[in-house]
């Protein structure tokens, strides 16, 4: 064992792997990791195979710890690289949520890039911007996709490298491409080079993404403003959020204020909730609540907030 490597152990206190701490070199930008990172406590911050959008999440990342496995490939071509299955498989204990939010995903894949794509998010490699979220306009196959921003199209100029998180259905494509051109007018165009590889995520129908929101849970039998609760994870049918106490009971309808950070903004939403489940924990109650009759442009921010959020490139 390197001498400076540590050893993580499971729960039963068998031997697990030797830990090693990882260069700035290896945690290459806009590259699928060839290895899986762990904080320095043993927490998993980064399944194998998940891309460092930024030089910022770099350094997050490296000021946790960063370690790996001592055996594990630093190389993207090495022997030890994951198998498309291994990819979100953690072989730590990991005592609570990730430090850094990752997609609950059911499988991960290496595929082809499809024709039609719901929204792409666009970062500079090597740069460290706000990613720059863009309208797909179009594509030929096997050639360019062409995709329109609203803002940020100054960043993207002829030769650029970037590294792209795609969204299409249940689908994240996440890919590197480079930057054709691009057209002023009649309106402006963006022409991405269609990519070599494609790393895709299919998510479950209601992934939860972890998260640490306020917000405020208003009863329908009260005139009272309100009760503050901490919102621990969101999904499309449904949120779980702490409270001091068990402020409704199962089935009860009510509604949960909060302020969604989505495309760089917070936005004030409401949603209208049924509570679903109740436990104790330490100082308080966690509890459970589904979604309902809710708006279309409500959903659609949850969406992109969820996006956003599950893949780290959430504007500041």
């Amino acid at each position: 064992m390197h001498p400076g490597a540590r050893r993580v152990r499971h729960s039963d206190g068998a031997t697990d792997m030797a830990l090693v701490k990882i260069t700035a070199r290896e945690l290459e930008i806009g590259s699928p990791l060839p290895f899986a990172v762990y904080s320095a406590s043993g927490k998993l911050l980064l399944a194998r195979g998940c891309l460092v959008h930024s030089e910022g999440q770099r350094d997050r990342i490296l000021s946790a710890g960063a370690l790996r496995s001592e055996s594990a490939s630093t190389s993207p071509s090495g022997e030890c690289a994951p198998r498309p299955d291994e990819l979100l498989i953690s072989t730590t204990r990991h005592d609570g949520e990730p430090a850094v939010p990752i997609v609950d995903a059911a499988t991960v894949s290496f595929e082809t890039l499809p024709k039609t794509i719901d929204s792409i998010q666009v970062t500079v490699i090597g740069n460290d911007p706000a990613p720059v979220r863009t309208d797909f306009v179009g594509s030929v196959s096997g050639n360019a996709l062409l995709v329109t921003a609203s803002k940020g199209h100054e960043l993207l100029r002829a030769g650029i490298e970037v590294s792209c998180n795609a969204l299409r259905g249940r689908k994240i494509h996440q890919f590197r491409s480079t930057v054709l051109g691009r057209s002023e007018t009649p309106v402006r165009v963006i022409y991405l080079a269609w990519p070599e590889s494609v790393q895709t995520q299919v998510v479950r129908s209601h992934v939860r993404v972890p998260t640490e929101m306020p917000g405020r849970l208003i009863r329908n039998d009260c005139v009272a403003a309100g009760f503050d609760v901490t919102v621990t994870n969101v999904s499309l049918g449904g949120v779980a959020f702490r409270a001091s106490d068990a402020l409704v009971n199962v089935t009860e309808h009510f509604r949960l204020a909060l302020r969604l950070r989505a495309g760089g903004k917070l936005h004030a939403v409401m949603f209208n909730c049924i509570a679903r489940n109740v436990r104790r924990i330490d100082g308080g109650v966690q509890m459970g609540a589904e979604f309902s009759s809710q708006a279309a442009d409500v959903m659609s921010l949850l969406r992109q907030h969820m996006f956003e959020t599950a893949t780290g490139s959430a504007a500041q």
